[in-house]
C-alpha cells in the first residue's frame, strides 16, 4: 500500500469511527435495551476479582445476592479488561463506554485487515470499514439493543471467514486462525457462534471436492476442530454441565407460547416475499451497493464463470440467510427442518454473517472500479465516504437516537436482560410471590438468620428446628454449590437440592439449632475442562516455540 493510500485508508477509518461513536458521548447508550445487563457483567466481575474469588462465574450481587451464573452460558473472557478497569476504579458506566470505543476500533481493524488479506487491493480496503460499519443493523446493535455480544461477534467473524475461505483454497497454515477465532467467538455470544458455525459447514459443504481431493486442506480442518476443543474446554464442559442441571427459562417463546422468531416475522407484510423484512436491517443504499456489486461482477465474468469461488459463493450465503428475512413461509419451513433455528428469538441476527459478506462483495467491487480510475481514484472515494457519512448520520444514528430518546432515564443497576440462563423453576416462584423474592424474604420464610454473605460463602442461623424438612437458601442452585450443616462444633457435608430453583438441603431431625453454610466450588468438570484447556496453550506454545526457533537452528 502506497503512502497516499495509507493517509486515506486513516481518513477512512477515523472518519467512520467518530460518525460511529459520537452518539456514546450524547448518551446514546442510556436509553439501549441491554447497557444495564451488560455494564452488570463487567461490574459483578470485577466485583468478584477485587475479592479474589477467581474464576466464578456467579456474579454475586445479582438478584438481591442470591447470585447468578450468567458467566456459565455467556463468556465473560473478553470483558475481563474492561472488567480490570472497573475494579481499579473506573465506573461501571465508563467501563462499558470504554469496551464500546474498544471493540469499534476493532471492528474496523478486523475488517481491513480480512478485506487486504483476501482481495489485496488498497481501494477495496479503504472502503472496507464504511461498508461495514454503516449498517443499520450495526446502529442498531450499539445503540438500540445495546447488544454486547454481537459488537465483540462483529470484530471477530471476518477473521473466521478468512480463515475458512483461505482453508478451502488450499492455505492450510490458517488452520490455527480458525480455531482460535472460533473459539474466542464461542466464549463471547454464543447465538453468533452458532450460525457462523453454520455459514462455516455450508463453505465447507460448497467446497467439498477440493476438500476431499486435497488431504491437508482437510486434516487442517481436523486439526482446527480438535484445537478448537482443546481451548474452549474450560468453558463447554461447564456450559454443557450446568446447562443440564435445571431448566432456563425459554427465551425463544412469547408469553402466549408462540415461537418469537416467527411471531417477528409476521408482523411484516407479506408472508411470502416482502423487502421491509430486509432493507430495514442493512439500509437501502447497502442493498442497492449489492445489486451494484453483483451487476458488475457478471459483466466483468460475462456471466457466472468467476475465477474465484469466494465471490460466488458468498453471494449464495447472503441469499440463503436474506430469503429468511424476506419470507416468512421460508422461516417456517427452515424452523421445521430445523427446529434449534428458534432459539436466535429473531431472525434478523443472520445479519452477522450477512453484513460482512455483504462488506467483502462491494468492497472488493468498488476497489477494483476505483482501481482503474487513473487520476481520479482520490476524488471518486472521497465523495463515496461522504455519502456514506451523510447516509449514516442522517438516517441510522438519528433514528436509533429518537428511539431510545424516550428511553432515557437511569439505567437499570444488576440488570438480567430477558432471563436468560434463569432457572424457570425460580422464575415461577418469583411470580407467585410477586416478584419479592429476596434474601430477606427467604430466611423469613425458611425461619433463618443471616449471619454472613460475600462472594465466598453465605452462611445462615438457625434455632428450634424439630423436624426433617428441606429448606431453601439464598442461592440460586448451579452445580458446584456445597451444603455444610455446624451444630455443637461439629461439621457435616449434606446432600445439595434444588427447590424452586434455588440451593437447597434437608435437615435431619437431631440438627437442632446451628449453622449453615453454603459455598461454591469448581465442580470436576470445570476442572477437567481448566486442565484440557491449559494443556492445549501449553501444548501449542512448545510446538510454536519448537517450529520458530529449534527446528529453524
Amino acid at each position: 500500500m502506497k503512502n497516499k493510500e495509507k493517509v486515506f485508508l486513516a481518513i477512512s477509518d477515523i472518519l467512520i469511527f467518530v460518525i460511529l461513536t459520537y452518539p456514546i458521548l450524547k448518551g446514546g447508550v442510556v436509553g439501549g435495551y441491554d447497557p444495564g445487563f451488560h455494564m452488570a457483567r463487567i461490574s459483578t466481575l470485577a466485583s468478584n476479582i477485587s475479592h479474589g474469588h477467581f474464576p466464578n462465574p456467579i456474579g454475586f450481587e445479582y438478584l438481591d445476592k442470591l447470585g447468578y451464573g450468567v458467566g456459565f452460558f455467556y463468556g465473560n473472557f473478553l470483558l475481563y479488561p474492561f472488567a480490570i478497569v472497573n475494579a481499579l476504579g473506573l465506573s461501571s458506566y465508563h467501563s462499558y463506554l470504554l469496551f464500546l470505543f474498544v471493540f469499534a476500533a476493532l471492528n474496523i481493524f478486523s475488517i481491513n485487515f480480512v478485506v487486504n488479506k483476501l482481495f489485496n487491493n488498497a481501494w477495496a480496503t479503504i472502503v472496507s470499514a464504511p461498508i461495514y460499519l454503516s449498517s443499520y443493523y450495526f446502529y442498531g446493535v450499539i445503540y438500540m439493543r445495546a447488544a454486547a455480544g454481537e459488537l465483540i461477534a462483529f470484530a471477530l467473524i471476518p477473521w473466521i471467514l478468512l480463515s475458512t475461505f483461505k482453508l478451502v483454497k488450499g492455505h492450510t497454515n490458517y488452520w490455527p486462525m480458525l480455531s482460535i477465532s472460533l473459539g474466542l467467538l464461542f466464549v463471547s455470544h454464543i447465538l453468533s457462534f452458532l450460525i457462523t458455525l453454520g455459514t462455516v459447514l455450508i463453505i465447507f459443504i460448497m467446497n467439498i471436492i477440493p476438500v476431499f481431493k486435497n488431504k491437508k486442506i482437510f486434516i487442517s480442518f481436523v486439526k482446527s476442530g480438535l484445537l478448537f476443543l482443546g481451548l474452549t474446554s474450560v468453558f463447554l464442559f461447564s456450559f454443557i454441565q450446568q446447562y443440564t442441571a435445571q431448566k432456563y427459562i425459554d427465551t425463544s417463546k412469547t408469553a402466549d407460547g408462540q415461537y418469537g422468531i416467527i411471531v417477528n416475522a409476521m408482523l411484516k407484510k407479506n408472508s411470502i416475499f416482502d423487502t421491509q423484512q430486509f432493507l430495514p436491517v442493512n439500509g437501502t443504499f447497502l442493498v442497492i451497493l449489492l445489486l451494484a456489486s453483483l451487476i458488475f461482477y457478471l459483466i466483468k465474468a460475462k456471466g457466472f464463470h468467476f475465477s474465484d469461488n469466494l465471490i460466488p459463493q458468498a453471494f449464495i450465503i447472503i441469499v440463503l440467510y436474506s430469503s429468511l428475512l424476506l419470507s416468512t413461509d421460508l422461516l417456517k419451513l427452515a424452523v421445521k427442518i430445523f427446529k434449534p433455528l428458534v432459539l436466535l428469538q429473531v431472525i434478523s441476527r443472520v445479519d452477522v454473517i450477512i453484513l460482512p459478506l455483504l462488506t467483502f462483495v462491494v468492497a472488493n467491487a468498488l476497489g477494483q472500479i476505483i482501481t482503474h480510475t487513473g487520476k481520479l481514484k482520490i476524488p471518486v472515494t472521497a465523495v463515496f465516504l461522504i455519502v456514506i457519512a451523510v447516509i449514516t448520520i442522517s438516517f441510522p444514528i438519528k433514528s436509533n437516537l429518537a428511539f431510545v430518546a424516550n428511553r432515557k432515564g437511569p439505567i437499570t443497576p444488576l440488570s438480567v436482560s430477558m432471563g436468560e440462563y434463569e432457572p424457570e423453576d425460580f422464575m415461577k416462584y418469583m411470580t407467585a410471590n410477586n416478584f419479592q423474592v429476596t434474601t430477606k424474604s427467604i430466611a423469613k420464610s425458611e425461619g433463618f438468620k443471616v449471619v454472613h454473605n460475600d462472594h465466598n460463602v453465605v452462611t445462615v442461623k438457625i434455632d428450634n428446628n424439630t423436624k426433617n424438612r428441606t429448606i431453601m437458601l439464598p442461592r440460586l442452585y448451579y452445580k458446584g454449590y456445597q451444603v455444610s450443616l455446624n451444630s455443637n462444633g461439629k461439621e457435616v457435608i449434606v446432600p445439595t437440592e434444588v427447590k424452586n430453583g434455588l440451593v437447597a438441603a434437608t435437615l435431619p431431625k437431631s440438627f437442632h439449632s446451628g449453622r449453615i453454610s453454603v459455598e461454591y466450588k469448581m465442580t470436576t468438570v470445570a476442572k477437567i475442562g481448566w486442565a484440557i484447556s491449559i494443556m492445549t496453550l501449553l501444548l501449542s506454545g512448545y510446538l510454536i516455540f519448537k517450529k520458530r526457533f529449534i527446528q529453524k537452528s
